[in-house]
């Protein structure tokens, strides 16, 4: 997980972190979001683990890319662990800005939903790195394959959300 530049190793991209608002349609049904400054009357859960890797996304960036720069919040929950904010948002306790990778089973089952349509594609992958003088191994080629053409499908499944939000 970074943005590459790895040294001596075979590299494949398996797919890139999308964030998005997510929340439960239960704290939907108790507070509509039509629009994206509908977040500043909400409990914002801010998750902060992808500090480590320098990158950790922000609502201010989130709501910069839905044309709603100049909006004030306030984030209610702040926590180190992107499981831990949709877990919280699944519960009801606020509109987590989510890891869709993470997101991707809390999305299909209805326990969360993208109640917007914008996301932000980070500067941040999920790659395959793999040793150069074992790459070729039979195991380790059928391996690859099998999780590159995994990747790809996951890849769709993520899109397929995106385009789903309302």
């Amino acid at each position: 997980f970074g943005r590459g530049g790895f040294d001596s190793v075979v590299t494949d991209e398996l797919f890139n972190e999308v964030v998005a608002p997510v929340a439960s349609p239960a704290f939907l049904r108790k507070h509509p979001l039509r629009r994206p400054a509908d977040l500043a009357r909400v409990r914002l859960l801010q998750d902060e683990s992808m500090r480590r890797a320098g990158r950790p996304p922000s609502w201010t960036e989130w709501l910069r890319a839905a044309g709603e720069p100049g909006l004030e919040i306030e984030c209610g929950l702040v926590v180190d662990d992107s499981h831990l904010a949709l877990q919280a948002a699944s519960d009801g306790q606020g509109v987590a800005l989510g890891r869709l990778a993470y997101a991707v089973n809390d999305l299909a089952q209805g326990r969360l939903v993208l109640p917007f349509s914008q996301v932000i594609e980070l500067d941040l992958h999920y790659y395959l790195i793999l040793p150069e003088a074992r790459a070729q191994e039979p195991l380790i080629a059928r391996f690859r394959e099998w999780l590159l053409r995994e990747a790809a499908e996951f890849r769709d499944v993520l899109a397929g959300h995106a385009r789903k939000a309302a």
